[in-house]
């Protein structure tokens, strides 16, 4: 369990120092490494559902899960320097976030305090749930203002 969870912090560390490498990069770097932080988010998303959902997983991958989404939670605010909208590279950000910052700075903060709350562990299914629904919410209230379809 120990094993997994180090792996996991270890993994988020190197892709921190991945993303904060490629801010001193160009927009393309800038991208790429937003993306995949966000799609490593998703995918805790996801083990965190079907954990809940269909009892998938062990208290260990939800406990990694949740270190995901609070050390993406702690790293937003930066991954959207100007330059990095739809048509560089694969970027899905749309001018909104630029031309609306502080909508989209509440859009992020909505989405740093649902993760805050995030119990570490499922044992409390139902309260877990309720706040794992308003993490999934505060991504969806922005990808609907800010990201490309």
């Amino acid at each position: 369990m120990m094993r997994s969870v180090l792996a996991g912090a270890v993994g988020a560390v190197l892709l921190a120092g991945f993303v904060g490498g490629a801010f001193a990069q160009d927009p393309l770097a800038v991208v790429d490494a937003r993306r995949a932080a966000l799609k490593q988010a998703g995918g805790a998303m996801k083990t965190l559902a079907d954990h809940l959902k269909e009892g998938k997983g062990t208290a260990a991958d939800v406990e990694k899960s949740v270190a995901v989404l609070r050390d993406v939670a702690g790293k937003i605010d930066g991954w959207w320097p100007k330059g990095t909208a739809v048509g560089v590279g694969n970027s899905e950000a749309l001018p909104a976030i630029w031309e609306k910052p502080d909508e989209f700075k509440q859009k992020a903060e909505a989405f740093k305090t649902a993760v805050a709350s995030l119990p570490a562990d499922a044992s409390d299914k139902a309260a877990f749930g309720k706040q794992l629904g308003a993490v999934g919410a505060s991504c969806k209230g922005c990808h609907t203002a800010f990201r490309e379809d």
